[in-house]
């Protein structure tokens, strides 16, 4: 049987305090377990990864055992290349301080400089609340939050955010308005610099 998600301000608030107890106990599993689990309880995928990263930062070969058992209960929850990415660090030592397994939720580990900037500043689960609100927003001629998203899209280089909105749009056969093909451009022209 599923667990319920409890993405609330409590989960979020035991998360925090966890994060404290394990920068104040550093190397100590069982507050790094716990905020795995609490943040299993989030609705979203990133807490869970970045909740893990700080477990295999933490723990070198001889704690392969308590990394598969954390890799196992976050399995459902990842995506299947990062799953991939764990497994294949289970038994090996542990991860470096900079990682691009770490998240922003990591509290141990931290995100590299070498992972795309949508990645650093957003998650795949923001773009994709943020695509279904611009949407919502074409749907309703919400002006001002149609503008807001391709701003976002455009300071974070969203090119997934945009993308989705846009294939979602484009399903509806609602026409773009010229604003939408402008930014569309400046995207193409971003990613073609990197």
């Amino acid at each position: 049987m599923a667990v319920p998600l409890l993405d609330s301000p409590g989960t979020r608030r035991a998360l925090r305090a966890l994060a404290r107890d394990i920068l104040q106990n550093p190397g100590a599993a069982q507050p790094l377990q716990a905020r795995l689990a609490a943040a299993l309880q989030l609705a979203e995928a990133e807490p869970a990864q970045g909740a893990l990263a700080d477990i295999f930062v933490s723990f070198d070969q001889g704690g392969a055992a308590l990394k598969q058992q954390a890799l196992q209960t976050a399995l459902p929850r990842l995506p299947r290349h990062v799953a991939r990415w764990f497994a294949a660090q289970a038994s090996a030592p542990a991860l470096p301080l900079r990682s691009p397994l770490a998240t922003r939720w990591s509290v141990v580990a931290r995100t590299s400089a070498g992972i795309a900037t949508r990645t650093r500043r957003c998650s795949a689960d923001d773009s994709r609340q943020l695509a279904h609100k611009a949407v919502q927003a074409m749907a309703t001629s919400d002006t001002a939050t149609q503008q807001a998203f391709l701003h976002h899209c455009i300071i974070c280089h969203d090119n997934l955010a945009f993308m989705l909105a846009r294939q979602a749009l484009l399903k509806t056969r609602h026409p773009l308005p010229a604003s939408w093909e402008e930014v569309s451009a400046q995207l193409q022209q971003m990613s073609a610099r990197t």
